[in-house]
């Protein structure tokens, strides 16, 4: 029984975190600019690419929100990505 006590109070932690850490669209978006701004290979590609993929992201992100996880769902002309965010940190799900 003092076990089972554990462990219940164990997953109610972590799923109390994961609850209260679930990454909202905004904080997606945020990390999705900082992602091109990463990748950008020149100051001018930082500058500009920031500028223009915060709007094309607000346009394009879908959100699924699940209270532990989000599902977010970048569409773009002809292809779709998934990521999964959970505990303030994104995951790629699929490129198809």
């Amino acid at each position: 029984m003092k076990k089972a006590l554990i462990i219940l109070i164990i997953l109610l932690v972590v799923l109390l975190t994961a609850a209260v850490t679930n990454p909202s669209r905004e904080e997606f978006i945020n990390w999705g600019v900082a992602e091109i701004r990463s990748e950008a290979e020149s100051g001018l590609e930082r500058i500009f690419g920031g500028a223009v993929a915060a709007p094309m992201l607000e346009l394009q992100t879908d959100v699924k929100d699940y209270v532990f996880l989000s599902i977010f769902t970048l569409e773009k002309s002809d292809s779709e990505f998934k990521y999964l965010g959970i505990f303030n940190n994104f995951f790629t799900l699929s490129e198809e």
